[in-house]
C-alpha cells in the first residue's frame, strides 16, 4: 500500500515537472520578437531537458503535452518549432525506445566571476566583437552550401557560436545568471536578436528551462522626422521613458518637461513624429502628445527592428515618421543612425501602399568607449578581431606543445612576435607539475618571465589572457595561497584573474598535464 502511494506521488511529480516543462517552452516562445531565432531556443530548451534525467514514461508524456500545444491556438513559427521537438521525440526517443545520454554541464573546478558593474561592457564585446569572430570560426570549419542562406548566417550557427564562447570563458554560475537579466544594457549597443539567443545559452548551461520575461526598457531613439520640433536633450528623455500597459496594448510615455510641452501645444502644426527602439527589440512610432499633471509623447509598437543581411552588406529597414508622397529612390538625408552598436547611413526611401520606410545600410562597428560606461573601457577595451585570433593560436600552440612535451608547435607559430611568450606559458606549466617544494618562488620566477617576455607585445596585444592558460596553471593559481606582492604580480601579467585566485586554500594538489587533444580557442 504504502509503495502504491509513493509511485503516485513519484508519477505525479514527473508529470507536473515535465507540464511545468512544456509551459515554459511556449511561455518564452511567445515572448519571442524575432521568430527566426526560435529554433535556437528550441534547440537549447531540448538541451536542457535531456539533462534533467527524464525516464521513458516521462518523455512520453513530454511528447503529448507537446502535440495539445500543437494543435492548440499558435503562430505558425512557434508550431513549427515545437512540432520538429517532438519530431525528435519521437524518432530518437520513443521509437527507439531508449533514453538519450546528454552530459551535463558540471560545475568548473575554476571559474570567470564578472562584477554587476562591469556586465555592460563585457556583454558589449562579446556580441559585437568576439562573436562575428566565432561565427566566422563556426562557417569556416563547415561546408559553406550548409552554413549559408540567401538572407544571411542561419540563427543557429549565432547560437552556437555563443554556447562555445560563454563554455570557453569558464563563466561562473553567478555571472550565467546575469546574463538571464542583463543590466545597463541599451539597444544602441546590442541587437536584442543576440540577447535573446544569449539568454537561451546561458539558461541551457544552467540547466534551467523556465525564464523570467525579458525587459522592454531602456529605449533609444532611432529617428526624428523632417521639422519635428522635439527638445534637444530629447533622446535623453527617451531614456527616461516609461512603459505603460493599457486595454488596448502597451504604450510607452517619453516625458516632457512643462516649457517644452506648452512649446508644442501653443502650436497647431508642430510636429513630434519619431521613431524609438526599445530593448526587446520592438519599434515604437509617436501617436499624440498628452498633457496634465505629467507631460508625455506617447508611442505604440511598430514592429521588430531587424537586421536584415544581404549578400554585400547588412542594412534595416525602419518607418519614417511623415508619407513621402513623390517617389522611392535614395535618399538625400544626411548624418547617420546609431543602433545596435553600429552605425548606418541612410541609402534609400520606400513608399509603398502602406506607408513611407527608410533603408539603413551598415557603416561601421562602434568602437566600445561610444557604448560603455567609462568606468568599464579600460577593463574591455575593444581590440582588433586579429589579437583574439592571436591569443587563440597561442593557446593552441601551447597546449600541443605540453602534450607532446616539444616547443616544435610553438616554434611553427605565425605570429612569430608571441613565440618567446609561448615558451615562457610552456616553462611554467612544466615547472608548476615537476613542482613538489618551493612552489612560491617557482610561480614568482615565472611570472616575471612572463612579465619580460609580454612587455614587448604589450602595446598591441595587451595582457594574456586568464582564458588562454593552460588548465593545470590555472589551477595551481587557483589552490595556492600567494601573498600580496605574488597576487599583484599575477595581475600585472594576466588579464581577468578570477577572485577565487586569491583566496587561500590549505589543500595544494599539483597534476601532471594531462595529453588531452587541444581545443579551438
Amino acid at each position: 500500500m504504502l509503495a502504491s502511494v509513493g509511485s503516485f506521488f513519484v508519477r505525479r511529480s514527473v508529470e507536473y515537472r515535465v507540464a511545468q516543462d512544456a509551459e515554459a517552452l511556449l511561455a518564452r516562445m511567445r515572448r519571442r520578437v524575432y521568430p527566426e531565432t526560435l529554433p535556437v531556443l528550441a534547440s537549447f530548451w531540448l538541451k536542457t531537458v535531456c539533462t534533467r534525467g527524464y525516464g521513458l514514461g516521462a518523455w512520453k508524456e513530454l511528447s503529448r503535452h507537446l502535440e495539445a500545444i500543437v494543435r492548440g491556438p499558435l503562430e505558425d513559427d512557434c508550431r513549427a518549432a515545437i512540432a520538429d521537438i517532438d519530431n525528435w521525440i519521437h524518432q530518437n526517443v520513443i521509437s527507439a525506445g531508449q533514453i538519450p545520454e546528454w552530459p551535463s554541464r558540471r560545475p568548473e573546478p575554476m571559474s570567470t566571476n564578472l562584477k554587476p558593474e562591469g556586465l555592460a561592457a563585457y556583454t558589449v564585446r562579446l556580441l559585437n566583437q568576439w562573436l562575428p569572430l566565432e561565427v566566422a570560426r563556426l562557417l569556416v570549419d563547415r561546408s559553406e552550401s550548409r552554413a549559408m542562406e540567401e538572407d544571411g548566417v542561419p540563427a543557429w550557427i549565432v547560437g552556437s557560436a555563443l554556447e562555445r564562447l560563454l563554455v570557453r570563458e569558464h563563466l561562473s554560475r553567478g555571472t550565467l545568471q546575469m546574463f538571464i537579466e542583463p543590466r545597463a544594457l541599451s539597444p544602441e549597443s546590442v541587437y536584442p536578436a543576440d540577447l535573446e539567443m544569449l539568454r537561451d545559452a546561458a539558461l541551457s548551461l544552467l540547466g534551467v528551462t523556465q525564464a523570467p520575461n525579458p525587459a522592454v526598457l531602456p529605449a533609444t531613439l532611432l529617428c526624428v522626422g523632417d521639422g519635428a520640433r522635439l527638445p534637444a536633450d530629447y533622446r535623453e528623455a527617451v531614456r527616461r521613458a516609461k512603459l505603460v500597459p493599457r486595454t488596448e496594448g502597451e504604450e510607452v510615455h517619453v516625458p516632457l518637461s512643462s516649457e517644452h510641452a506648452r512649446e508644442l501645444l501653443a502650436d497647431e502644426t508642430v510636429h513630434f513624429g519619431s521613431i524609438i527602439v526599445t530593448m526587446d527589440g520592438r519599434m515604437w512610432e509617436s501617436q499624440s502628445l498628452q498633457s496634465g499633471e505629467d507631460h508625455f509623447v506617447v508611442y505604440r509598437p511598430s514592429g521588430a527592428c531587424r537586421i536584415n543581411y544581404c549578400r554585400d552588406h547588412a542594412e534595416i529597414r525602419a518607418p519614417w515618421p511623415q508619407d513621402r508622397l513623390r517617389w522611392s529612390g535614395v535618399t538625400h538625408c544626411r548624418g547617420t543612425f546609431k543602433i545596435f552598436g553600429r552605425e548606418w547611413r541612410p541609402a534609400r526611401w520606400v513608399v509603398d501602399s502602406e506607408r513611407t520606410w527608410i533603408d539603413l545600410v551598415f557603416s561601421r562597428v562602434l568602437p566600445i568607449s561610444e557604448m560603455a560606461p567609462s568606468e568599464n573601457r579600460e577593463a574591455w577595451r575593444l581590440r582588433p578581431a586579429s589579437v583574439d585570433m592571436g591569443w587563440a593560436a597561442l593557446e593552441k600552440a601551447v597546449l600541443i606543445s605540453i602534450a607532446q612535451q616539444s616547443l616544435d608547435a610553438v616554434e611553427r607559430l605565425r605570429q612569430t612576435e608571441l613565440i618567446p611568450l609561448g615558451r615562457a606559458m610552456v616553462g611554467l606549466a612544466e615547472a608548476i607539475s615537476r613542482g613538489r617544494s618551493n612552489i612560491h618562488g617557482i610561480i614568482e620566477t615565472h611570472l616575471k618571465a612572463l612579465r619580460y617576455m609580454e612587455s614587448p607585445v604589450l602595446s598591441s596585444y595587451g595582457r594574456v589572457p586568464w582564458r588562454i592558460l593552460p588548465a593545470p596553471v590555472r589551477e595551481a593559481f587557483l589552490r595556492v595561497p600567494l601573498d600580496a606582492a605574488q597576487r599583484e604580480l599575477l595581475n600585472e601579467v594576466i588579464e581577468g584573474v578570477p577572485e577565487t585566485a586569491h583566496q587561500r586554500s590549505r589543500n595544494l594538489v599539483f597534476n601532471k598535464p594531462r595529453s588531452t587533444s587541444p581545443h579551438a580557442a
